[in-house]
């Protein structure tokens, strides 16, 4: 039995109608990503009102519950949820509660709505709540035994594990152990007086009550009391007599009250010592999930931030164990789980992911998203910590190197659009293959997904002038065209045809920003940066040959050597596009890095203490619309190319 979808109407984040929100989930593991406030806790809470959790922690529904539309706050909220996989003994179970459709296996639809009370003062903040089997609550209610069955198990973001599985009074691992299978009959005392060692816990501790009342140090307390104390203090016809005993009662929970769970101590320690919190939290994970895998009733673990208290590798670790206890066999268990790790979400099967967004579910399975099957296969190798931080932000940037994901971060604090501040994101990919990202964003309902996804690419056409600068294309052997590599080898309609290629898979959210001629680094010194563009090439040529960072002095130097470079090449009142060949031309040589240009241009950029829009009029304007996409637009800006 899985809980196979979920519906939330009027419930915190999630209005009704086209405001409401449905979730379909898988029979294994589920994940739900989004950035803070998104509507992931919301979700885990919904179940946990609806199901009810097998730690009897105390949670009601509130007033703060209820939906708000502006001023007005909704009078009614409802959960619904289908569970299907219901096994045969299941069905008999839930018989008189089962929904049963022409071709389909009965499943169970159960349904929490609730109203706000609120006709007077002694009803003010009262909710009347009520819990029905049937599609749209139209069967017979739940409750009583049925309901135990339903139970979850529920693991909250902040856990203190060692707490958990500490021994007291109704302590999580005394519940644990007590609902597992094997501890069935341990109930029961076996002890007998001068009999066989007892084999179940109650006769264990029944032969260790017997021990310690026949024990000579407490026997002799135990009569000095009667004898000197009580014996005068009795009436006649009521004699006070006392026995030292282990408890008032012997049962089985008493006994499991008594007993905790903790880690062993380190490799060569002797001694017990305490474990850290994260290692204790993975202790009290593989705990519940010992329940959960044997346990009658609801294999469901309702789990937020997984990776609470755990470095990146245990993080990987523990997803590796919770794919494995949800995939199919016995045992199985179904995860709904939310994170803010990119780690975890790099690590999970990106069909097991749902998305939240602008309190919206957006869930990437196959059928929903616009990527392709060779696209999940690629992302399951390729998506990694560094590119998986696009499930947590509010608009992505997508680049195809290491420069532009240096540069532009530099580039929109001077725009003064600093990317943080708007939650944007940038993806470096590695390569032109943008979109095997971009479609995570795109929905095959038609939909648009709230996240903006800007994508950056170059045209790679160099100009006429740059022809002197540039290598020619290798004569076309024998039979072949012409090879064509300049822009002024193509019409118009081609260069047009060309540009609009590039953004032929632009959609949804998802736009395609291309460079105007040729790569960034050569239309940002044609733009208007040219003298920085030149002084950062050229400290990026010499750190290369130096093969060591450079010195301040080596540094001023090489400033004072580009300005007097550029300042000839404008005497000689070269084309922009000339300038801007000259200035690329040693990081089209490879004598220098792009990414160690990028640093030195993205540092040198601040110094200029320019205004927002005197540096949006010195930039390629799809430089400058990109950064509007994902974060504002910029007033004032004359488009210079």
């Amino acid at each position: 039995m899985y809980v196979a979808s979920l519906k939330i109407e009027n419930f915190r984040q999630f209005g009704e109608n086209e405001h409401a929100v449905e979730f379909v989930f898988s029979p294994g593991f589920n994940l739900l990503v989004g950035e803070n406030d998104a509507g992931k806790t919301t979700v885990v809470d919904a179940l946990r009102h609806l199901l009810w959790t097998t730690s009897q922690d105390y949670h009601r529904l509130t007033v703060d519950d209820f939906h708000v539309s502006g001023a007005e706050r909704a009078e009614t909220l409802s959960i619904s949820a289908i569970l299907r996989g219901l096994t045969t003994p299941e069905q008999a179970t839930f018989l008189e509660y089962l929904t049963t459709s022409p071709g389909e296996t009965p499943h169970l639809s159960v349904s929490l709505t609730a109203s706000r009370l609120d006709g007077g003062t002694a009803a003010k903040g009262r909710i009347a709540v009520s819990f029905r089997a049937g599609a749209l609550g139209s069967g017979p209610p739940i409750e009583g035994t049925i309901r135990e069955f339903l139970r979850t198990t529920y693991l909250r973001p902040l856990r203190d594990a060692e707490a958990e599985l500490t021994a007291g009074r109704g302590s999580r691992l005394s519940q644990i152990l007590a609902s597992h299978p094997e501890f069935a009959g341990q109930h029961v005392s076996d002890y007998q007086d001068g009999g066989p060692p007892p084999a179940t816990l109650v006769g264990i501790m029944a032969q260790a009550e017997a021990l310690i009342q026949a024990n000579p140090v407490v026997t002799s307390v135990r009569d000095t009391i009667n004898r000197e104390f009580l014996a005068s203090l009795s009436l006649a016809a009521d004699p006070l007599a006392a026995a030292i005993s282990v408890a008032r009662r012997t049962d089985l929970q008493q006994v499991l009250e008594k007993l905790e769970l903790a880690l062993g101590s380190r490799a060569g320690v002797q001694l017990p010592t305490r474990r850290g919190l994260g290692l204790n939290n993975v202790l009290f994970m593989a705990t519940e999930l010992l329940l959960l895998g044997a346990a009658e009733g609801m294999p469901l673990l309702l789990i937020e931030e997984p990776e609470a208290h755990l470095h990146p590798q245990m993080q990987l670790r523990l997803m590796e164990l919770l794919e494995l206890r949800s995939k199919p066999g016995p045992g199985r268990v179904q995860v709904i789980a939310t994170t803010h790790s990119p780690a975890l979400a790099a690590k999970a099967d990106i069909e097991a992911i749902t998305l939240l967004a602008d309190h919206k579910a957006f869930p990437l399975d196959h059928k929903s998203t616009a990527l392709e099957k060779a696209d999940y296969a690629f992302l399951r190798r390729f998506l990694d910590v560094t590119k998986a931080n696009l499930f947590f932000a509010r608009s992505v940037i997508i680049v195809e190197g290491d420069a532009e994901n240096i540069l532009l971060p530099a580039l929109a604090e001077g725009l003064g659009r600093p990317l943080a501040k708007y939650g944007v994101s940038i993806v470096n990919v590695g390569h032109r293959g943008l979109f095997r990202y971009a479609r995570i964003f795109q929905r095959t309902d038609g939909t648009t997904s709230p996240i903006r996804v800007a994508c950056l690419t170059d045209r790679d056409f160099p100009t006429a002038a740059s022809a002197a600068y540039v290598p020619p294309p290798a004569p076309p052997g024998p039979g072949e065209a012409a090879r064509r590599k300049f822009e002024n080898d193509f019409t118009v309609e081609e260069l047009e045809a060309a540009v609009a290629g590039l953004k032929a898979r632009d959609g949804g959210s998802v736009r395609t920003f291309v460079s105007p001629r040729w790569t960034l680094e050569h239309d940002i010194a044609a733009a208007g940066l040219g003298q920085l563009s030149h002084r950062a090439i050229r400290m990026a040529r010499r750190a290369k040959d130096k093969n060591d960072v450079l010195t301040d002095q080596e540094i001023a130097h090489q400033i004072q050597t580009a300005d007097a470079e550029f300042a000839g090449w404008q005497a000689q009142e070269l084309a922009s596009d000339e300038i801007a060949a000259r200035i690329y031309r040693s990081l089209f040589d490879k004598r220098a890095s792009k990414v160690e240009a990028a640093h030195y241009l993205a540092a040198e950029i601040p110094k200029q203490d320019w205004e927002p829009e005197n540096l949006a009029r010195r930039l390629p304007r799809y430089l400058v619309e990109a950064i509007e996409y994902v974060t504002e637009p910029i007033e004032r800006i004359e488009d210079v190319i």
